[in-house]
């Protein structure tokens, strides 16, 4: 949602599949578009559902994206100004100019009703018509804040209806919660002063460099440049293990 310009919704992770389509709630139980009583029919669909006629009103908020088309639900125009050249397959009618984009433009144009290129289903103009969605529709058409909040918290209850978790409370990946900051790395945390080595460390060492053609009284007789390598290897060897 953020990423069209919407609020982030407060998700809850852990949702548990069901096995099997008698698992689910039957087909048909979306609310129509355009029945005789439009208020009457939203609150029969919603109230079921335990949501108020504040949720609706922000549920109803979501057409700010998106297009009808005819051929599939009867409703809007084959295509518009807004959708003639998509993005994505062409065509339908959108509710909104900017269908891609999520904002509180939906009631702001139902509202005024002065493009007939937009889409106002009747469950669309009800949200004005009824004194009780009325309150909440002048409200969202003015304070895009207000909707956004109103909006999240009710997809996000919408959502959880009737679902099992695992673990039962479900879990959040909630990006604003604080994460463990790595340790920032202090030289003096991991610094004692001068360490001598063992008597044990110094005879491994002796015998690692005697291994190769040493001595502590001649040096290797070999390529300069080797005998610095090797230099180099037991330096680093010593300080890992001094440091561990």
């Amino acid at each position: 949602m953020p990423e069209a310009g919407g609020p982030k919704l407060p998700m809850k992770y852990g949702r548990v599949d069901v096995s099997g389509p008698e698992q689910c709630p039957e087909e048909g139980r979306l609310p129509d578009a355009g029945p005789p009583s439009p208020a009457a029919h939203l609150r029969d669909v919603f109230y079921r559902m335990g949501l108020n006629d504040k949720e609706i009103v922000a549920l109803s908020g979501a057409h700010t994206l998106g297009r009808s088309r005819p051929d599939r639900s009867g409703w809007g125009k084959p295509e518009t100004k807004y959708t003639k050249d998509g993005p994505g397959a062409p065509g339908g009618q959108s509710w909104t100019v900017q269908w891609l984009k999520f904002d509180n433009s939906y009631f702001k144009d139902i509202k005024e009703r002065r493009d007939e290129d937009l889409l106002v289903l009747p469950t669309d103009a009800v949200l004005f018509e009824d004194p009780s969605f009325k309150l909440y529709a002048e409200k969202y058409a003015e304070d895009q804040d207000a909707f956004f909040k109103d909006y999240a918290e009710a997809h996000a209850k919408l959502s959880n209806l009737g679902a099992k978790f695992d673990p039962p409370e479900g879990f959040s990946l909630d990006d604003s919660a604080p994460k463990d900051q790595p340790e920032k790395f202090v030289a003096a945390n991991y610094s004692t002063g001068k360490r001598e080595l063992s008597e044990a460390m110094k005879q491994k060492i002796r015998a690692e460099y005697q291994a190769v053609g040493g001595s502590p009284d001649k040096p290797l007789q070999s390529n300069y440049f080797l005998n610095i390598m090797i230099v180099i290897a037991v330096l680093a060897y010593v300080t890992s293990l001094v440091m561990n």
